[in-house]
């Protein structure tokens, strides 16, 4: 099968979506063959006993016959050795895109003798993430991988494209799109493009075809059977845990390091002990070849030992590495060798703490274990820590208590400003629902808020303490006011009044940002998890979202 795919991947150009027939051959694996010759000889005796009133075959046999059908039509595709003809700078280009759930294809033709004749062909199958995109989105992928492949035949020409959807052309001509449709509008806007919508098929359009190219009307019908087992990327959204004031727990931080030129690896590991936040144990090693990932998953081991005799109570394992995270929650498949032995074991340890819970965060939150795999992989050699001194160094270095603080039960004012009904709600923005943002942030942003002359004014209007203002800055403050709200711990929100409803305005309410922070702000979101150093624009809507100013 490798040296078939193998073959094929040069004739790729002369079958037309052949990368979507391959992929279910590309997903099959070394132990699905010796599955399958190993079933058949028994599935052989049982299909001639029951090939009456059987019905409906199993998954894992399911698999193989879509895998078998793909062989099927690949062998004759590629027997049936379709004609190409050479790229004519002189004739129009015509371009018929296709998209599927779970696959996109392109073929290039120009007219020859009233017969359009294949010029090549491109196709891919979609990944995770795709799956999910609409149908005029997957057509823009196909579109756009043909003009990559075709880059230099194409450019400079104008281009019939035929679709089988009439929002590509409203794509084309449209303006102010954000995110990837703003990405693709810019890709596509040096070509110049013809948009033409083919509801029935290419030849209500082009007339004859050559007999090469399959109608993109009956490519859904031949998919059908073929269809690979793709799924749609799910993203799973977990919780901060929560911890309770005066709760005894266990926390497990771990880190690992690796060094690129001279080689080596260090990974460390800190237990503590809340609401104290005692340093329990803290200890790090070093050894010569290993992965950073494996450097990972041997730090969050080194831990679970000393902590085994120790009470059975609730333990939280942080640490900075998603992979490892994500794979002991079960998120993604954990498919290295290496890997999956380790990740065996730890599981194992963790069998006698029924209560434990995994929590992903940022490097910068993870700085006590960080230092300590840092040292080790300078000095060369693991220690355990002992002396007070380098514990009280790890605490002071520690900030996942920001992360895991305590539920606070301070109070909440409930403010209504002077212009509106006493009745509103208190706002609940997004902002201060984010995970890492805690209220010490939120005390930063009061202290510059407060150190604004207009934001102090206008919370003081809002609030009804009027007696003090001057009369401009009264009527000033007036003009403003349908706009902002105080809300909690004293913070100014920015609320626009196009929301009709107080849940309208609960979503759209952003917190007002003192010129002080404006420069902090906008350094933060360029450089976070959420993709950093993607340019001014995806900046600018990040802060947008949650900020005003």
């Amino acid at each position: 099968m490798q040296s078939f795919l193998g073959g094929l991947n040069y004739y790729s150009r002369f079958i037309e979506d052949f990368a979507i027939y391959a992929s279910v051959l590309y997903e099959l694996r070394e132990s699905d063959f010796h599955e399958i010759t190993r079933k058949k000889p028994t599935e052989s005796v049982v299909e001639e006993a029951n090939s009456d009133d059987r019905e409906e075959a199993p998954a894992g046999e399911d698999r193989w016959t879509r895998a078998e059908r793909a062989f099927t039509v690949l062998k004759t595709k590629i027997a049936a050795t379709p004609v190409l003809r050479h790229f004519d700078p002189d004739r129009p280009s015509v371009v018929v895109v296709y998209a599927s759930k779970w696959a996109v294809s392109a073929a290039l033709m120009q007219e020859h003798d009233g017969v359009y004749w294949p010029v090549t062909f491109t196709s891919r199958t979609l990944k995770s993430n795709e799956i999910n995109y609409g149908i005029v989105d997957k057509e823009v992928l196909a579109l756009l991988r043909i003009l990559e492949v075709c880059y230099t035949l194409l450019v400079t020409r104008t281009i019939k494209v035929l679709t089988r959807y009439s929002t590509l052309g409203w794509l084309m001509q449209s303006k102010g799109f954000h995110g990837r449709l703003g990405r693709w509008t810019a890709l596509l806007s040096p070509w110049t493009l013809e948009i033409v919508k083919c509801t029935k098929g290419e030849d209500e359009i082009l007339g004859t075809l050559a007999a090469t190219i399959t109608p993109r009307a009956n490519v859904d019908e031949a998919l059908i059977e073929i269809a690979p087992q793709k799924q749609p990327q799910q993203v799973i959204a977990m919780p901060l845990p929560t911890v309770e004031p005066e709760e005894k727990l266990l926390v497990v931080s771990f880190d690992g390091s690796a060094r690129v030129k001279r080689g080596g690896v260090a990974y460390s590991a800190i237990v503590w002990q809340l609401p104290q936040w005692k340093v329990v144990f803290a200890a790090s090693e070093y050894m010569a070849e290993l992965t950073v990932n494996e450097a990972e998953y041997r730090g969050m081991m080194l831990c679970l030992d000393p902590v085994a005799p120790l009470d059975r109570g609730r333990l939280i394992i942080c640490g900075d590495s998603n992979l490892v995270i994500r794979q002991m929650r079960g998120e993604i498949e954990c498919k290295a060798p290496g890997l999956k032995l380790l990740r065996s074991k730890a599981m194992e340890k963790l069998r006698s703490w029924p209560d434990h819970e995994f929590l992903h965060m940022k490097r910068d939150w993870n700085q006590s274990a960080d230092k300590l795999a840092g040292a080790t992989l300078q000095h060369g050699d693991g220690e355990v820590v002992t002396s007070e001194e380098d514990k009280l160094d790890l605490i002071a270095l520690n900030r996942l208590d920001e992360l895991l603080m305590p539920k606070s039960a301070y109070s909440i004012a409930h403010v209504a400003a002077v212009t509106r009904s006493i009745r509103r709600r208190r706002v609940s923005s997004g902002v201060l629902q984010e995970e890492i943002v805690q209220r010490t942030r939120c005390e930063r942003m009061l202290q510059a808020q407060n150190e604004e002359r207009w934001i102090v004014d206008l919370k003081a209007y809002l609030k009804g303490e009027v007696g003090n203002l001057p009369s401009d800055e009264a009527k000033n403050c007036a003009k403003l006011a349908d706009d902002y709200e105080v809300v909690e711990l004293d913070l100014l929100f920015y609320c626009p009044t196009t929301a009709q409803t107080d849940e309208d305005r609960d979503l759209v309410a952003r917190l007002v940002v003192s010129e002080t922070l404006q420069q902090y702000f906008l350094h933060l979101y360029h450089t976070s998890l959420e993709g950093g150093h993607q340019g001014i624009g995806r900046t600018y809507h990040h802060i947008r979202a949650h900020f005003h100013w």
